[in-house]
């Protein structure tokens, strides 16, 4: 997200910005050989692609190697596979029995990366998402991967992800729950800031309200929870955290303090991560190469446009006819607009909101706000610090602190109740979209005065106390 002003201080920012992926590009080709060596040593590999059974697709996904000069496409699969969790983990999230010992897809993710627009666009599949599964006829699309990595299950839910959006499939990355909780704890947790008070039992989640950091077991049930007060639609609200987290994750490893440590993180996230044979660490240096200059501002979330429904008693997610819109734009390399951005009767994620702080002689709370901003997951762009006031191409329509939204958009006063979630003694106000930057959905004004509320010990009880759904 980038004010159309631009000023000098936003382009020192994306200077910072470059120099951050710069240094990780420097480290991968300084230690380069070293790693390809100890990584193609050590790397765990998907089985190879088996051959079509009878009935299934005879385009199966193709893993293509490098990706010179076009856009690139990653299938992140994540599986609640119960394997590696310790017998007291396994009290909260169940073993494979209590699961019925089947694998599923719970978290299907395709990242497609544009290296000459040096973006990256994250396009989540909802878990219960009713597709044609090659060889198994209908189904959830989660189902698409039983059998688990040995049984081909990745594979298979390649070739549905391709068959249904008409997008091939370069590489895929795996990982299970154990996994994802070895990955967070190699990062040394994962800052985020909570809105409320959350619990989940069945997921072991137990958070107090504010911000703090999160170690593997806490993230991993924070991003699997799907049962809080304004989960109207749970698969849709566990998206939304979903994106939320790994836009904080994307914000920590991009920052200035974080990057000189990513070689020793090399080892740890690969032990976490089954890849395909394809990709080898020299593919992911050459990536790293092609993406110096990606900000947080360059990662965009979207989710397959689709709505519940029923097949038979089975209750299920249907594709919405923009969805193949979409996949259209992607395979054709152009800006996707809103599609996507929000699912419907859930509140927009603050992965998705575009969101800019303006300083007006704070003395530092707008500081503050913004750091909450950022470990929360919202979208602030190119942007390291607080713009001044004076940045706004106009009169702000409130004399002290405001969360500001344009009401011409459709989900503008949506996106501003759900940044209020975090700031609630400051009152929404509406403001004409030229006073809003391009890129900027919810702009928030800090005053002489301000200060953050502490974090409330109660969270909603019910729907009623829930922000707009988009």
């Amino acid at each position: 997200m980038q004010p159309s002003r631009s000023n000098h201080r936003l382009r020192r920012a994306l200077l910072v910005a470059t120099a951050s992926l710069s240094a990780l590009v420097m480290i991968v080709a300084a230690v380069g050989l070293g790693l390809l060596v100890w990584g193609d040593a050590n790397r765990d590999t998907l089985l190879q692609e088996p051959s079509p059974a009878p009935g299934e697709s005879a385009q199966p996904a193709a893993y293509t190697g490098r990706c010179a000069e076009r856009s690139c496409n990653y299938l992140l699969l994540g599986s609640d596979s119960r394997e590696g969790l310790t017998p007291e983990e396994q009290q909260y999230t169940g073993t494979n029995e209590d699961i019925g010992g089947e694998f599923r897809s719970d978290t299907i993710v395709l990242v497609h990366v544009t290296p000459d627009d040096k973006q990256a666009t994250f396009v989540s599949f909802p878990r219960d998402l009713w597709v044609e599964i090659p060889g198994d006829g209908y189904g959830k699309i989660n189902s698409a991967f039983e059998g688990g990595v040995e049984g081909g299950g990745a594979h298979r839910v390649a070739r549905t992800v391709t068959d249904l959006t008409g997008i091939r499939i370069d590489h895929v990355l795996y990982v299970d729950l154990n996994g994802f909780s070895d990955i967070v704890d190699a990062l040394g947790g994962v800052e985020m800031c909570i809105p409320y008070p959350m619990q989940d039992e069945l997921t072991g989640l137990d958070l107090a309200a504010g911000c703090q950091t999160l170690d593997g077991y806490t993230a991993l049930a924070y991003v699997r929870t799907r049962h809080q007060p304004c989960d109207r639609i749970p698969d849709f609200a566990r998206i939304a955290r979903q994106q939320q987290f790994l836009r904080a994750v994307i914000s920590k490893m991009l920052s200035p303090t974080q990057v000189w440590r990513l070689p020793g993180l090399v080892g740890p996230v690969l032990d976490g991560l089954t890849v395909d044979e394809g990709l080898t660490i020299a593919e992911l240096a050459y990536l790293a190469g092609q993406l110096r200059g990606v900000s947080t501002g360059a990662a965009d979330f979207r989710t397959v446009p689709s709505s519940p429904g029923w097949e038979g008693e089975l209750s299920v997610v249907h594709m919405n006819p923009e969805a193949q819109q979409l996949f259209a734009r992607l395979r054709e390399d152009r800006p996707l607009g809103d599609l996507g951005k929000t699912a419907g009767e859930t509140p927009p994620s603050p992965a998705v909101i575009g969101t800019a702080v303006y300083d007006r002689r704070s003395l530092g709370a707008a500081t503050d706000v913004f750091v909450v901003l950022l470990k929360s997951g919202f979208n602030t762009g190119y942007a390291l610090r607080p713009f001044p006031v004076s940045d706004l191409p106009g009169e702000v329509p409130v004399t002290g602190s405001a969360i500001l939204y344009d009401p011409g958009s459709v989900d503008g006063e949506a996106m501003a109740q759900v940044v209020r979630g975090y700031l609630p003694n400051l009152e929404i106000v509406p403001a004409t979209r030229d006073l809003l930057p391009e890129g900027v959905n919810v702009a928030v004004v800090v005053g002489a005065n301000y200060e953050l509320p502490p974090p409330p010990e109660d969270g909603p009880t019910s729907t009623v106390d829930c922000p707009t759904t988009a």
